[in-house]
């Protein structure tokens, strides 16, 4: 470690992260300042929970080695190596033939301010009508029970289409439920139920077995999104979210 450190290379993340553009910068700080000096426990009364999609993918048994080195978040690099392609995390790790024997599973993951939660594998295909469904007897029945004195209730969703179709803003009137205004498009890295798929990932990855079928995977997923063990403090980590966009002036908090 120290003649590697003497030569240059140290350990260091790899960059994958595009800068904003500067009209999504305006459009991050205007988010900020609406919400600035919001305590953790003020963004707790605020929201009653952040939900988000994601798509866990499955490497079949010959990919999977080679999948695993290419995900690795860091590696040893001098400081103008870490600007070469080939020290960036790509974003496409295979061929285009290769590529087509993997398969995605999408999942819904809610995390609410008292951290309880809910996930659900999403079927292909998944329409906004299908989303309206899933709002009406899964999303606002889980808020009812986890909240039985609210009548009305605030989440955090991102920029996802299915989120604000008609159907969708339909079954979520009829339920009582209000999206967060005026989230900035292409931020992820603002909503706080990342962390839960950051930490799943890590987990499914470190369970999952060579031998595993799609199916075990699909149960891997599900298990390794309802172990996340820091959801009490997930909506309470708004507060710091936005102190740290506000002292980086827009730019990406690397959540």
């Amino acid at each position: 470690m120290r003649r590697l450190a003497e030569k240059g290379f140290t350990p260091q993340a790899k960059m994958c992260k595009q800068d904003f553009k500067e009209s999504q910068v305006r459009k991050r700080m205007k988010f900020q300042q609406e919400h600035d000096g919001v305590s953790a426990a003020g963004w707790k009364q605020k929201l009653q929970g952040v939900g988000d999609f994601k798509d866990f993918t499955y490497y079949p048994q010959h990919m999977r080695s080679k999948f695993l080195a290419l995900r690795a978040p860091w590696t040893y690099m001098t400081k103008a190596e870490r600007n070469k392609p080939e020290f960036q995390r790509p974003k496409r790790w295979f061929p285009k033939q290769d590529w087509k024997q993997v398969k995605k599973q999408k999942v819904f993951g809610l995390t609410t301010s008292n951290g309880k939660t809910l996930c659900f594998l999403v079927p292909k295909p998944f329409t906004s009508k299908d989303w309206a469904l899933e709002m009406k007897n899964r999303v606002v029945l889980f808020l009812k029970r986890t909240f039985p004195n609210k009548r009305s209730f605030q989440i955090l969703l991102d920029g996802e289409g299915l989120f604000y179709a008609p159907d969708a803003k339909k079954a979520m009137e009829e339920g009582k439920v209000s999206v967060l205004a005026n989230w900035p498009k292409y931020s992820p890295d603002l909503n706080p139920q990342e962390n839960v798929w950051a930490w799943s990932e890590e987990r499914l990855r470190a369970e999952e077995e060579d031998d595993d079928s799609f199916e075990d995977f699909q149960t891997r997923v599900l298990r390794a999104c309802h172990a996340y063990p820091y959801g009490e403090k997930l909506v309470g980590g708004m507060a710091k979210r936005m102190q740290i966009l506000s002292d980086r002036k827009g730019a990406n908090i690397g959540k």
